[in-house]
Protein backbone atom coordinates (compact mmCIF):
# COMPACT_ATOMS: atom_id res chain seq x y z
CA UNK A 1 0.00 0.00 0.00
CA UNK A 2 2.59 2.36 1.00
CA UNK A 3 4.20 1.67 -3.02
CA UNK A 4 1.42 2.28 -4.62
CA UNK A 5 0.77 5.74 -2.63
CA UNK A 6 4.70 6.62 -3.05
CA UNK A 7 3.72 5.52 -6.82
CA UNK A 8 1.07 7.87 -7.32
CA UNK A 9 2.72 10.99 -5.40
CA UNK A 10 5.71 10.91 -7.84
CA UNK A 11 3.13 10.26 -10.56
CA UNK A 12 1.47 13.37 -10.02
CA UNK A 13 5.10 15.39 -9.23
CA UNK A 14 6.35 14.26 -12.80
CA UNK A 15 3.12 15.25 -14.34
CA UNK A 16 3.38 18.41 -12.59
CA UNK A 17 6.90 18.99 -13.47
CA UNK A 18 6.16 17.98 -17.28
CA UNK A 19 3.25 21.17 -17.44
CA UNK A 20 5.15 23.36 -15.59
CA UNK A 21 7.84 22.90 -18.03
CA UNK A 22 6.51 22.16 -21.62
CA UNK A 23 8.14 25.55 -23.67
CA UNK A 24 10.65 24.17 -26.23
CA UNK A 25 14.37 24.43 -26.39
CA UNK A 26 16.76 24.25 -29.34
CA UNK A 27 20.09 21.94 -28.04
CA UNK A 28 22.89 22.02 -30.55
CA UNK A 29 24.59 18.90 -31.04
CA UNK A 30 27.58 19.58 -33.68
CA UNK A 31 25.65 19.87 -36.71
CA UNK A 32 22.15 18.99 -35.17
CA UNK A 33 19.84 21.07 -33.48
CA UNK A 34 16.81 19.39 -32.42
CA UNK A 35 13.89 20.93 -30.51
CA UNK A 36 12.50 19.12 -26.79
CA UNK A 37 10.54 19.92 -24.23
CA UNK A 38 12.54 21.50 -21.24
CA UNK A 39 10.97 18.89 -19.20
CA UNK A 40 12.42 16.28 -20.81
CA UNK A 41 15.28 17.68 -21.90
CA UNK A 42 15.87 17.76 -17.98
CA UNK A 43 14.53 14.18 -17.06
CA UNK A 44 16.87 12.50 -19.89
CA UNK A 45 19.83 14.90 -18.62
CA UNK A 46 19.06 13.37 -15.12
CA UNK A 47 18.73 9.76 -16.63
CA UNK A 48 22.01 9.41 -18.40
CA UNK A 49 23.11 10.88 -15.02
CA UNK A 50 21.64 7.84 -12.81
CA UNK A 51 22.62 5.52 -15.56
CA UNK A 52 26.44 6.99 -15.40
CA UNK A 53 26.60 7.19 -11.63
CA UNK A 54 25.65 3.63 -11.60
CA UNK A 55 27.89 2.60 -14.06
CA UNK A 56 30.91 4.20 -11.55
CA UNK A 57 29.39 2.44 -9.03
CA UNK A 58 29.02 -1.10 -9.82
CA UNK A 59 32.46 -1.07 -10.79
CA UNK A 60 33.34 0.40 -7.65
CA UNK A 61 31.68 -1.99 -5.70
CA UNK A 62 33.68 -5.10 -7.77
CA UNK A 63 36.56 -3.35 -6.97
CA UNK A 64 35.68 -3.95 -3.11
CA UNK A 65 34.73 -6.97 -3.56
CA UNK A 66 37.75 -8.18 -5.13
CA UNK A 67 39.70 -6.53 -2.36
CA UNK A 68 37.51 -8.42 0.25
CA UNK A 69 37.97 -11.45 -1.02
CA UNK A 70 41.98 -11.13 -1.41
CA UNK A 71 41.64 -9.60 2.14
CA UNK A 72 39.35 -13.11 3.49
CA UNK A 73 41.98 -15.08 1.67
CA UNK A 74 44.77 -13.71 3.43
CA UNK A 75 43.15 -13.79 6.74
CA UNK A 76 42.46 -17.68 5.69
CA UNK A 77 45.93 -18.45 5.42
CA UNK A 78 47.50 -16.81 8.47
CA UNK A 79 44.41 -18.58 10.51
CA UNK A 80 46.00 -21.45 9.27
CA UNK A 81 49.77 -20.67 9.74
CA UNK A 82 48.77 -19.70 13.66
CA UNK A 83 46.74 -23.01 14.06
CA UNK A 84 49.93 -24.81 12.55
CA UNK A 85 52.24 -23.58 15.30
CA UNK A 86 49.84 -24.30 18.46
CA UNK A 87 50.49 -28.00 17.34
Amino acid sequence: MRTLVTAIILAILLTWFALANSQPVTVSILVWKPSFSLSLLILISILIGVIFTGILSAVEQSRMFGKIKELESKLKHEEEILKGGKK
